[in-house]
């Protein structure tokens, strides 16, 4: 069945954009698009028309509706979200079919979708923390409190509901869920492992910690170990093979995400490329059947030269060691992320994905999505040729004290267990970045294990 969708006229690329995303790539429906002078969305085929509402493009983005929510269960609509009321950022509550079996749809799915997708809100509010990326707090799913639920995803569902009353035999696209499972490869060697002055700070804080020197002892030997050119007993490097042997068996492909070079002295650690333990662990990432993927340093977010030759230095190392991959994607190192030029660099440099869009202070959803979607690039008013895979959960920012502080046990791994689940739910998929240097203490290794099945 062919839908035609007739649009407002103006934000014509936007708009383009937005419903091939919702309706191409999302619900994989056939359609075609006309504009005119109404100031609504409709949606016809066999002679019925749904009619959604255009709030957001209308009224020139001015602000989200604070407060309301819609309780979708007299709407009439057989669906299921995440809870039994959700958000309206744009648009009003309701859903009603006439005598003429026409439907008003006063969500405004496809610009709510819109203001998500493309984060325009991080463009409009121009927020930002010390590492100049705009802060969870400033969001409104924070503000709404929707960050731990795909409210596009959602807002896809109560489209296919509505438009199921009015078309009963459409088909949508089926989609698989996916367990995207990703290391940031920061930092392949542990400091306290490469000099005596790092060993002994990492012993002394240890100690403080702990109130105790019985922990110091594995330290000490690592060390000695290492320096006597056993690699394999520096606990960061010995990771890395354990994430392959665990995913293995899972059934797995892990992306490693390596720093292809340093951009700032005190934030990009990893080590050169050229390393011959580097090129090393390549190999074997490619022999084993998992993915190399790139992590840009710190400063390549924004600086279209230090990014390009961050690219060009990854794929020198590839080439050389003959390793060829289908796609290449990654995410950016501290998850430092300009909604107004990031995006751009990584299709410029010829990048199939990206998967930086989550908060560094806590896990959930801030493109409102658990899928695959092509980007936009909201300066230039044209889509990109790169592909976001949204990040849904990151360790640190569960575990660590100062974001979400739910430690290394069953707390933090219910709450990653419940973000797998929600996007199991919507058939996206659930992308997990666990770095190796958090993988040294058996209370993490069997959150993962657990984790990635």
């Amino acid at each position: 069945m062919m839908l035609h969708i007739s649009l407002p006229s103006n934000w014509q690329p936007e708009r383009i954009w937005i419903t091939e995303v919702l309706l191409g790539q999302f619900l994989g429906l056939e359609h075609s698009l006309t504009f005119g002078r109404d100031h609504m969305v409709r949606l016809t085929a066999s002679g019925k028309t749904l009619t959604v509402s255009d709030s957001f493009f209308a009224n020139q983005v001015k602000t989200t509706n604070l407060g309301q929510h819609w309780t979708l269960a007299a709407s009439s609509l057989d669906i299921q979200l995440c809870a039994e009321s959700i958000p309206v950022l744009f648009g009003s509550p309701g859903f009603t079919i006439d005598t003429k079996g026409d439907a008003l749809l006063s969500l405004d799915v496809f610009g709510s979708a819109f203001f998500m997708l493309t984060r325009y809100e991080e463009w409009k509010w121009k927020e930002h923390d010390r590492h100049g990326r705009f802060p969870a707090e400033a969001s409104s799913a924070v503000r709404l409190g929707f960050l731990n639920r795909p409210i596009v995803d959602e807002y896809v569902e109560i489209l296919w509901a509505a438009m199921r009353r009015l078309w009963p035999g459409l088909k949508r696209k089926e989609h698989v869920g996916r367990k995207l499972i990703s290391c940031d490869v920061d930092l392949p060697f542990d400091p306290a492992c490469t000099s005596i002055s790092r060993l002994c700070k990492r012993l002394a804080g240890r100690a403080y910690r702990e109130r105790s020197l019985g922990g110091l002892t594995s330290s000490v030997h690592n060390y000695w170990s290492v320096q006597r050119g056993n690699q394999s007993s520096d606990p960061y490097w010995q990771a890395l093979f354990w994430i392959m042997d665990v995913n293995e068996k899972a059934g797995n492909r892990v992306t490693f995400n390596f720093i292809p070079k340093p951009t700032d002295r005190d934030m990009d650690n990893a080590p050169s490329l050229d390393d011959w333990r580097m090129r090393h662990l390549l190999k074997v990432v490619h022999r084993r059947g998992h993915f190399v993927g790139i992590h840009p340093g710190y400063n390549t977010y924004c600086c279209p030269q230090l990014f390009a030759s961050s690219v060009e230095t990854l794929r020198r190392a590839l080439d050389q060691e003959g390793i060829t991959q289908h796609e290449l994607g990654g995410r950016q190192h501290y998850l430092r992320w300009d909604v107004t030029t990031t995006a751009r660099l990584w299709a410029a440099n010829e990048l199939s994905y990206d998967s930086t869009l989550s908060y560094p202070t806590t896990a959930g959803f801030r493109t409102g999505t658990c899928r695959e979607y092509t980007m936009y690039d909201i300066i230039e008013r044209r889509p990109l040729s790169l592909q976001q895979r949204p990040l849904i959960v990151m360790e640190n920012a569960v575990i660590d004290e100062a974001n979400m502080g739910l430690g290394r046990g069953e707390r933090a791994l219910a709450a990653m267990q419940r973000y797998k689940e929600i996007c199991s739910q919507f058939h996206g998929d659930f992308t997990l970045l666990w770095h190796n240097s958090s993988l040294t203490e058996e209370a993490d290794r069997t959150m993962y294990s657990n984790l990635i099945q």
